[in-house]
C-alpha cells in the first residue's frame, strides 16, 4: 500500500507544518492548468511543463522543478506590505467549516487523550462532559450540550462508526492514531455525513507527509502504551489495568491512502479485558471482547464523488458472577453515497445494517438520505431528509450567520437549527431480565435550538463565548424505574441552555487557557414531580484551567486544573454524585531535535469522585513517555 501513495500520479500541497492546502492553483508562464482537492492533493493532467509555479492566497508563491509523484511542496506564510501576517489555518476536516462551535484538538491533545483517557476532555472542550468507567474494558460516554451521550455521533474520516445497535463506537480506537479531531458542539445531522443530533466528534488519520513518530508510555497503575505513526498509516499497542485492577489489552490499525484520484482508508480493532462493576453490587467477575473493522474509498471526478463504506463489529460479553451472562452483538454495514460540489453542494446516501444479538435477535435497518449545502455571503445552510426503510421521514436543517467584526480574528455567528434521533435497537429490543428491559414503544425524538456566539483569535489573545438553547421532544432517556429495572423512556419535553466561555493566550514560550460551562438541562414533563428538575448525570458547571511554561534547562512544565459540579442520578433529584477538582502536572525535557521525555502526575492530590454511580475515578497515577517525532 505504500508503494501505491507514493507511485500516485501527483504531488501534495502543504503548510509548513504539514496541513495541507486546498484550493492551491498550478500553473506556468503566466497560466493556471488545476488546483488542488480539499486534501491538497494536485493529479497530473497530461503533459505539463517541467517548471511549474503554486499559488494560493496567504503564501508565498513557490517556482520550481514539477515534484515527483508523490512529494510535497511546502509555501510559506506571506507577509504583506502592512507587514500583517494573514494566518491559515487549514484543516481536513468538514465539520470546522460547517459548525462555529467547533474545536480542533492536534498531536499534543491526542497524547493526552489517549494516555490520560477520553475523561480528559472534561474542563476542556466546553459543553462537553464525559464519563469512562467499567474496568480494563472502558465504557465511554460523552455528552454535549445537556444531551444523551448517543446523541453524539463519532466518525473517522466523515465516515460514522457508531452502531445502530446503541449509539456507540462498537470498538475501543485509541485517538494516538490519528492526527487532529474535530469536535462540533450542537445540532449537525445531515451536516457533511454527521448524525449527531447533540454534537459530533470527527477523526482524521494521518498526513501523507507524517514523518516517522512514536511513543512509549508506561503507568505507575500497570498500564503500558505504544503508538507509532508514518505517512497515512499508524498503529497502537496498549496494555490497559482499570481503576479496579483489572487488565485487558487492545490494539489499533490505521491505513491510509490514494491512487490518482481514489482515496481509501482502513481502520481496524481488538480489545480484551476483565470488567468491573459499580461499588455497590456484588464483586463482578467477568470479561468483554471487541472487534471492529471499517474501510471506505472515495473516487473524485471534476464536481462529482462516488464513496462506499462499510464497517462490521463484534462484541462478547460473558460474565460469570454474581450471575451468568453469555451475549454476543454483531453489526455489518454497508454504505454508498454521491456528491456534486456544484453552487450548492447535493449528497445522496444509502445505508444498510444488520444486527445479530443473542440478546436483542436479529434486525436490519435500510435508510436512505438526501442533504443539500450551500453559502453565499455571511449565509451558510444545511437542508436534510432521511428515509427510514418503513417509509417514515425525518428532517433536519440548520442556518448560520458569520460575519467579521471590527477588526481582523473577530467575528460573530448565530444558528438555528431542528434535528432529529431514532431509537437504537437496544432501546427498543433489549429483553427483560430482570434487570433491564428495552421499550419498544419509543418515539423518535426531535430536537429544535439555537446558538449565538463571539469569537477573537489573534497571534497572541484567543476568547471565545457562546449562549445554546435547545429544546427536545420524547428524549430517550435510560434510568431505573420503581421496581429497579432499567429502561428506556421517552421525556416528553427537556430544555436545555446554557453558556461556554473560553480564554487565553500563548506567547510561544507561555500557555494560559481557562474554560467554563454553565448548562441548565431541565426535565419539563408538565402535571409531573420531575417537572423543572434537572437531568440526571447533567453538571449545572464544568471548567478548566491549563498552562504551560519553560521553567530551565529547556524544561517545559504544564499543570492543569479540571472541576465539575455535583450530578444528580435520579429523575427527582433525591441522590447526587458530589462535585470534583482534579489537579495534573507535566514536566517536559526535549533529549533532542527529535525525542523528548515527559514524566506526569495525574489527580496529583489524589481526590476521591466518581465517573458515574458505583464507579470511582482514577487515582494518582504517575506517568513516563519517551516521544521520538522525525523530520
Amino acid at each position: 500500500m505504500l508503494y501505491i501513495v507514493l507511485a500516485a500520479a501527483g504531488f501534495f500541497v502543504q503548510q509548513t507544518d504539514g496541513y495541507p492546502i486546498p484550493g492551491a492553483w498550478i500553473g506556468s508562464s503566466g497560466s493556471w492548468f488545476g488546483f488542488t482537492d480539499r486534501e491538497g492533493y494536485y493529479s497530473f493532467t497530461g503533459s505539463e511543463p517541467d517548471t511549474i509555479t503554486v499559488h494560493a492566497t496567504g503564501f508565498a508563491d513557490w517556482t520550481g522543478v514539477q515534484p515527483e509523484n508523490g512529494e510535497s511542496v511546502k509555501l510559506a506564510e506571506s507577509v504583506f506590505e502592512t507587514g500583517e501576517c494573514i494566518q491559515v489555518t487549514a484543516t481536513r476536516g468538514s465539520l470546522v467549516n460547517a459548525v462555529p462551535s467547533t474545536v480542533v484538538l492536534l498531536k499534543d491533545e491526542l497524547a493526552e487523550l489517549s494516555t490520560e483517557g477520553m475523561e480528559s476532555l472534561n474542563g476542556k472542550v466546553t459543553g462537553v462532559v464525559v464519563r469512562e468507567y467499567g474496568g480494563s474494558m472502558p465504557v465511554v460516554s460523552i455528552s454535549m450540550r445537556g444531551g444523551d451521550p448517543s446523541q453524539t455521533d463519532q466518525m473517522v474520516n466523515g465516515v460514522s462508526i457508531t452502531s445502530a445497535r446503541d449509539g456507540l463506537p462498537t470498538g475501543l480506537f485509541d485517538p494516538a492514531v490519528f492526527s487532529s479531531v474535530e469536535i462540533s458542539r450542537g445540532g449537525a445531522s445531515g451536516v457533511n455525513g454527521s448524525s449527531g443530533s447533540a454534537g459530533s466528534i470527527n477523526y482524521l488519520p494521518p498526513l501523507s507527509s507524517q514523518p516517522l513518530a512514536f511513543t512509549a508510555t508506561s503507568l505507575s497503575s500497570g498500564s503500558v502504551y505504544f503508538a507509532g505513526k508514518f505517512r497515512g498509516y499508524a498503529v497502537s499497542l496498549r496494555r490497559n489495568t482499570g481503576n479496579g485492577g483489572t487488565v485487558g489489552y487492545s490494539t489499533t490499525l490505521l491505513a491510509t491512502g490514494r491512487y490518482s484520484n481514489v482515496r481509501y482508508g482502513f481502520l481496524g480493532a481488538a480489545a480484551a479485558g476483565d470488567i468491573e462493576g459499580p461499588q455497590w453490587s456484588a464483586e463482578t467477575e467477568g470479561n468483554r471482547e471487541q472487534h471492529q473493522i471499517e474501510c471506505w474509498s472515495t473516487v473524485s471526478e471534476g464536481q462529482f464523488e462516488f464513496s462506499i463504506n462499510g464497517g462490521a463489529g463484534r462484541m462478547k460479553y460473558l460474565q460469570t458472577a454474581p450471575f451468568s451472562a453469555d451475549d454476543t452483538h454483531e453489526d455489518q454495514r454497508a454504505g454508498a453515497s454521491a456528491v456534486w460540489n456544484g453552487p450548492v453542494t447535493v449528497k445522496g446516501c444509502l445505508n444498510s445494517t444488520w444486527l445479530n444479538s443473542t440478546a436483542t435477535d436479529n434486525h436490519s435497518i435500510v435508510s436512505g438520505t438526501l442533504n443539500a449545502s450551500g453559502k453565499t455571503g455571511i449565509f451558510q445552510g444545511n437542508l436534510g431528509c432521511m428515509v427510514e426503510d418503513n417509509g417514515t421521514p425525518h428532517y433536519s436543517g440548520r442556518i448560520t450567520v458569520a460575519e467579521q467584526l471590527f477588526t481582523t480574528g473577530f467575528t460573530a455567528h448565530t444558528s438555528v437549527f431542528t434535528d432529529y434521533r431514532i431509537p437504537t435497537v437496544n432501546d427498543l429490543y433489549w429483553p427483560a431480565d430482570g434487570y433491564v428491559s428495552g421499550n419498544p414503544d419509543l418515539r423518535s425524538e426531535r430536537s429544535t435550538g439555537a446558538e449565538a456566539g463571539l469569537k477573537l483569535n489573534t497571534t497572541l489573545v484567543f476568547s471565545e463565548v457562546c449562549m445554546f438553547l435547545t429544546d427536545s421532544r420524547n428524549l430517550i432517556t435510560w434510568l431505573p424505574g420503581e421496581t429497579g429495572v432499567w429502561s428506556p423512556s421517552n421525556v416528553s419535553s427537556s430544555l436545555s441552555r446554557g453558556i461556554e466561555f473560553s480564554t487565553g493566550f500563548n506567547t510561544g514560550s507561555t500557555f494560559l487557557r481557562s474554560t467554563v460551562s454553565w448548562i441548565i438541562a431541565t426535565d419539563e414533563t408538565e402535571n409531573t414531580p420531575r417537572d423543572g428538575m434537572l437531568l440526571p448525570y447533567r453538571p449545572e458547571y464544568t471548567w478548566g484551567v491549563d498552562a504551560e511554561t519553560q521553567v530551565m534547562w529547556s524544561v517545559v512544565l504544564k499543570a492543569g486544573l479540571t472541576g465539575m459540579g455535583k450530578r444528580f442520578t435520579d429523575r427527582t433529584q433525591t441522590e447526587y454524585l458530589p462535585e470534583y477538582t482534579v489537579a495534573d502536572f507535566t514536566l517536559r525535557r526535549p533529549l533532542s531535535g527529535t525525542t523528548a521525555v515527559e514524566v506526569g502526575v495525574r489527580n496529583a492530590f489524589n481526590a476521591s469522585y466518581q465517573e458515574t454511580n458505583g464507579f470511582p475515578g482514577q487515582g494518582r497515577t504517575f506517568r513516563l513517555t519517551f516521544e521520538y517525532t522525525g523530520e
